[in-house]
C-alpha cells in the first residue's frame, strides 16, 4: 500500500515540474519576442551610425577590460610640402668595383678549391685564386732570343766594366807619381768607369725580367689574384680553368647596404632640381620610411621622356633591400607646412579593401573612420581629415571592436 502511495506521488511531482518548465520556457521565448530576437536583439543594439554615415559601437566599459581595449591620444603633428614619385633602388657606383685580369692566363681557384660565388661578402684583399700566365710559342720564342740578347749584353758590359776599372786605377797611380797623367784624364777615365758601370746594372735588370717572364709561364709561375676592394659579390664573369686575356673581368662586387634611389619625376610634375632631401618608401616596408639626401640630377632613362631624375643616397638599408627593389619617393619641397595627426600603426584594421581606426567618442562608444594612406611616416600615416588632435583612437583591441561590429550587423540582418 504504501508502495503504491510512493509511485503516484513521484508521477504527481513529475506532471507538476513538466508543468512549471513550460512555464517558464514558454515566457523566455515571449520576452525574447518582445526583445526583438533575445541575444541577437541585443547585439543588434550596440551598433549605430553617425550623421556621417560611420559605423558607430557600443561597448561597456566591463566589456572593453575583458576585450583588452587600450587608446592612445593623437598629438598635433607637422609635414612638410610633399611630392610623389616612383623609382627603384640601383647600386651605389662610389662601392661597385670589377676585378680584372691583369694578364693573359687560365684561372685557378684558391685554397680549398673555393671559388667565390654570388652573395658570398669579400674583405678587401682577400686572396680568390691565381692566373697561370699563358704564352704563345711565338712570343715565348720571342722572350727567349731577347734573354739570349740581354745576356751577352750583360757580359760585354761585364768586360767593359772590368777594362774601365784598370784604366781608372792606372790612370790614378800615374797620376800620383808626380803628375805623370794629368787631372783631367783621370777624370775621364773614372767617368768611364762610371758609365760601363751603369750599363751594366741595366743589362742584369733586362736580364733578370726577362727570365722572370719565362719562369712565370712554367709550373709555378702562377701569380696571385686578390680583391683590392671588399664587398658583395653580385656578379661572377669567369670560373676556374677558363682562359682569359688581360683586362677581361672576372667578378664584380658592391655594397648592399649603400644603395642609392633612383627617383622618375614624370613630365608635369615640377620639383626644384636643388630638392635636398626625401622619404624613400620600399615596397613591403610602408611602415619604415628611409631618409634620403640627394646626391644627382640622374641621365634620362628614355630621352623621349621629359620628366625629371635624381639620385638619392639612402640613410639606412633595411634587411631585404636589393637593386630592383620599387621604392616610392616623397619629395620635399617648398611652402607652408600641412598641419594634422599620425595615426600608429598599430591602430589600423582592414576591412572592405580600406583601412580604419576606431576613435572613442564617450566612455562605451566607438566609431569607426578611414584613414588614408598617402602620407607613411615612421610609427605610422599622417592625417588631416576624419582625425584631430586630441581624439582617442584604439591601438589595442580594435579588432575586437570590429567583430563585435560585425556581430552585431549579422544579428540585425537575422532579427530583420
Amino acid at each position: 500500500m504504501s508502495k503504491g502511495i510512493l509511485v503516484a506521488g513521484l508521477s504527481i511531482a513529475g506532471i507538476v515540474a513538466v508543468m512549471i518548465w513550460v512555464g517558464v520556457h514558454g515566457r523566455s521565448q515571449i520576452n525574447e519576442r518582445q526583445e526583438g530576437g533575445g541575444t541577437a536583439g541585443k547585439a543588434a543594439g550596440r551598433i549605430r551610425r553617425t550623421p556621417a554615415g560611420e559605423p558607430q559601437i557600443q561597448l561597456s566599459p566591463a566589456m572593453q577590460t575583458r576585450a583588452g581595449i587600450r587608446t592612445e591620444v593623437l598629438a598635433a603633428r607637422t609635414l612638410e610640402p610633399e611630392t610623389v614619385a616612383y623609382g627603384r633602388l640601383e647600386e651605389d657606383p662610389a662601392y661597385s668595383f670589377t676585378l680584372r685580369a691583369p694578364i693573359a692566363g687560365i684561372l685557378h681557384a684558391g685554397q680549398g678549391g673555393r671559388w667565390p660565388a654570388r652573395g658570398d661578402r669579400l674583405s678587401p684583399g682577400a686572396m680568390i685564386g691565381a692566373i697561370e700566365p699563358r704564352f704563345a710559342p711565338a712570343e715565348r720564342i720571342s722572350l727567349m732570343n731577347q734573354l739570349t740578347a740581354a745576356r751577352a749584353e750583360l757580359d760585354a758590359s761585364t768586360s767593359a766594366v772590368a777594362t774601365a776599372r784598370a784604366a781608372y786605377e792606372r790612370a790614378r797611380i800615374l797620376n800620383a807619381d808626380n803628375k805623370n797623367v794629368s787631372d783631367r784624364a783621370l777624370e775621364e777615365a773614372g767617368s768611364r768607369w762610371k758609365e760601363q758601370e751603369a750599363r751594366l746594372k741595366a743589362a742584369q735588370e733586362n736580364a733578370r725580367l726577362l727570365e722572370e717572364s719565362l719562369r712565370a709561364a712554367g709550373p709555378g709561375g702562377n701569380r696571385p689574384l686578390a680583391a683590392e676592394r671588399g664587398g658583395d659579390v653580385v656578379e661572377v664573369m669567369a670560373q676556374p680553368g677558363e682562359a682569359i686575356e688581360p683586362g677581361s673581368p672576372i667578378l664584380r662586387t658592391t655594397r648592399l647596404d649603400r644603395l642609392v634611389a633612383r627617383i622618375d619625376v614624370p613630365a608635369g610634375q615640377r620639383v626644384p632640381p636643388d630638392v635636398a632631401s626625401a622619404r624613400i618608401v620600399p615596397t613591403g616596408f610602408e611602415d619604415r620610411p628611409i631618409r634620403a639626401s640627394r646626391m644627382a640630377l640622374a641621365p634620362a632613362a628614355d630621352p623621349a621622356m621629359q620628366g625629371q631624375a635624381f639620385y638619392f643616397r639612402l640613410s639606412a638599408i633595411r634587411f631585404g633591400l636589393r637593386p630592383g627593389h620599387a621604392v616610392t619617393a616623397y619629395l620635399n619641397l617648398p611652402g607652408a607646412r600641412r598641419q594634422g595627426v599620425i595615426i600608429p600603426r598599430r591602430a589600423l584594421i582592414r576591412a572592405g579593401g580600406k583601412t580604419y581606426a576606431y576613435a572613442q567618442t564617450s566612455p562605451d562608444q566607438f566609431v569607426r573612420r578611414e584613414v588614408p594612406l598617402d602620407d607613411p611616416v615612421p610609427g605610422g600615416y599622417f592625417t588631416t581629415i576624419n582625425f584631430v588632435e586630441g581624439d582617442k583612437v584604439v591601438v589595442e583591441g580594435a579588432q575586437t571592436l570590429l567583430s563585435e561590429e560585425f556581430k552585431s550587423e549579422v544579428a540585425a540582418e537575422e532579427n530583420e
